[in-house]
């Protein structure tokens, strides 16, 4: 649905991330197989020595003395998930649980999920302008967008010898500090632009938590990998169950506390990832300084990808200082374009062909999904006063009711794609979830044009109904493009080649808001929750109609741009090293 905040069901990597800008629909130490019966689930320094240690000093595993089996249908679940939650533990350490739950689930589960759809309802008590509110949140996305270069300060720049955890501490000290001010601070004293200021802060924090901590549970499933499943089915799960219930959460918060609310319930989960990781429960060992110089060598041998890395820092900070500091659309959405056109050419003319055709296809799709989200949020929540045409939706419709849609429809779609597409080709798949997603994206344009009402159908149920079947093919659409980003990054750079192409696709995102509000701004459609406002949305289906037929120009040139491969076949040999080999600018240098 246009302006609203999806759980976490998606990553914002995620072909998803571009439909649900548009659409109708609100919307990125283990243990053995078995243990005692009574063995603790929290097992300390004095259940571990008992437990008896190898030669190495680690721990040895479990001894399978319950006789129960975990796989035994018998078996009451609670006792099952005790002992898988315990297998888990012995293999991977208290430490890194805790701080699993604490980045993943606590953070950007139920924090990230809790202020997101805050954040609409915060610019509208502000009276921020339909296109505005869209480049003000395409701003305080960028970070996501930062991921690369954040990665790569720090592995070139520890602090303290330490890559990880002091750049979680810091950032955190920041995000923290930005909640408590948007959360406390009376409007009169917090201007617009700082509250943008203070949003940017917080993603920052959470897009360098997510990806720090990310990196660190990688290291681990390589180190142990048939524990990985496990791992992710921890991660993942905490992360559905924290984002349902803060979705469950903030529309009777705001409802009763106004829009500030939702920051304040955020800073205790926000602020808890500063005592693991100041406490190294990453266990990184401190790099003496020929470590850090060996280690920056290495990573300079990766010429094109550092080169893109800052590129494209330098493109999110030319966004974010635009879109802060000047109110033209126009300026903002040109600089938008030319971003695009530049992160279009670079990764085009440095990477492989494969990967850069791959790149080439997700960037310019999500940045034809022109959003309109800034002006449909007032569409859909203004009151009588404002649009008495309007579907009046309320703060917990709109919010908690339409997110749990969203959240159960998201789990549905990635379930039926696990059941019978993922053995389909790419191409197959992202044609045909393409063209379903767009003519399904029409529901918008039904809505938007009152047409529905004129049909006899509530606003309510139309856009409960819609909402089940676009998030559902939303997810369809996300899965291969994960899958197929993952497998286009070659070994030993898979972290660095997955945040610059994730980070690209985000940064498309932002392209999208902009020149989503340069439409809505030739549309006459500029709604601020003033009264009498309804002549703001007379064109507004118009726009929708461009966001949902723009991207299907990419559909034109799908043949050339994606692998005719299925979703389990290899597209790179495993002796690929080198995501620049063959590249355009390799063979015009001839290097």
């Amino acid at each position: 649905m246009p302006g609203v905040h999806s759980p976490p069901a998606t990553p914002p990597t995620s072909a998803s991330s571009s439909m649900s800008e548009h659409s109708s629909v609100p919307n990125d130490n283990e243990e053995q197989d078995s243990v005692l019966e009574t063995t603790p689930l929290v097992l300390g320094k004095a259940q571990l020595t008992a437990l008896g240690k190898a030669k190495d000093g680690s721990v040895l595993p479990i001894p399978n003395t319950s006789g129960i089996d975990r796989k035994d249908p018998n078996v009451n679940a609670a006792v099952r998930a005790s002992l898988w939650f315990a297998n888990l533990q012995h293999t991977f350490g208290s430490k890194l649980l805790i701080l699993l739950c604490v980045s993943q689930h606590l953070m950007k589960g139920f924090a990230n999920s809790l202020i997101g759809p805050a954040s609409q309802y915060l610019f509208g008590s502000y009276k921020v302008v339909g296109p505005r509110m869209q480049i003000f949140g395409g701003v305080t996305s960028l970070p996501w967008a930062m991921k690369p270069v954040i990665g790569l300060m720090s592995d070139c720049f520890p602090i303290g010898g330490l890559n990880k955890g002091p750049y979680i501490v810091l950032s955190s000290v920041l995000g923290v500090a930005a909640l408590a001010m948007l959360g406390a601070a009376p409007q009169g004293l917090l201007s617009i632009e700082r509250v943008v200021g203070c949003l940017f802060l917080v993603s920052l924090q959470f897009s360098t938590c997510d990806l720090l901590t990310e990196a660190k549970y990688a290291e681990k499933m390589q180190a142990k990998p048939e524990h990985g499943p496990d791992l992710m089915t921890f991660v993942w799960f905490g992360l559905q169950v924290g984002g349902l219930i803060a979705t469950l959460l903030v529309g009777p918060a705001m409802a009763h506390w106004g829009p500030k609310a939702p920051y304040l319930l955020a800073l205790l989960p926000a602020a808890l990832i500063i005592m693991p990781a100041s406490k190294n429960y990453l266990e990184e060992t401190p790099k003496t300084p020929e470590e850090v110089q060996e280690s920056r060598a290495q990573l300079f041998q990766q010429k094109e990808a550092c080169f893109l890395c800052i590129l494209m820092f330098a493109g999110t900070v030319v966004l974010t200082v635009l879109g802060i500091a000047f109110q033209s659309v126009e300026l903002n959405a040109a600089a938008a374009v030319i971003v695009a056109l530049v992160m279009l050419v670079a990764f085009s003319v440095l990477l492989k062909p494969m990967i850069a055709k791959v790149n080439a296809f997700f960037l310019v799709q999500t940045s034809l999904a022109f959003s309109v989200g800034g002006a449909s949020f007032y569409f859909f929540t203004d009151g009588p006063k404002q649009y008495p045409e309007g579907p009046h939706f309320s703060m917990v419709f709109f919010t908690s009711v339409l997110g749990v849609v969203g959240s159960v429809c998201s789990l549905i779609g990635i379930f039926s794609y696990q059941r019978f597409m993922k053995d389909w080709t790419y191409r197959r798949l992202l044609m045909m979830t393409n063209i379903v997603a767009s003519i399904l994206n029409l529901m918008d344009v039904i809505i938007l044009s009152r047409t529905n009402v004129a049909l006899g159908i509530p606003d309510t149920v139309f856009v409960l109904g819609s909402s089940t079947l676009q998030t559902i093919v939303s997810q369809w659409m996300w899965m291969p493009g994960v899958v197929i980003l993952s497998q286009l990054c070659p070994k030993g750079m898979e972290a660095t080649m997955y945040a610059l192409l994730a980070g690209c696709h985000n940064l498309g995102n932002t392209i999208a808001s902009n020149c989503g509000a340069y439409v809505l701004l030739l549309l006459k459609c500029n709604p601020s929750g003033a009264d009498g406002e309804s002549d703001e949305f007379k064109h507004l289906w118009v726009g929708s109609a461009l966001s949902t037929v723009l991207p299907m120009i990419t559909l034109l040139f799908l043949p050339w741009l994606i692998p005719d491969a299925k979703q389990t076949d290899k597209l790179l040999d495993d002796d690929e090293r080198d995501a620049t080999s063959g590249s355009l600018w390799r063979r015009m240098t001839g290097t």
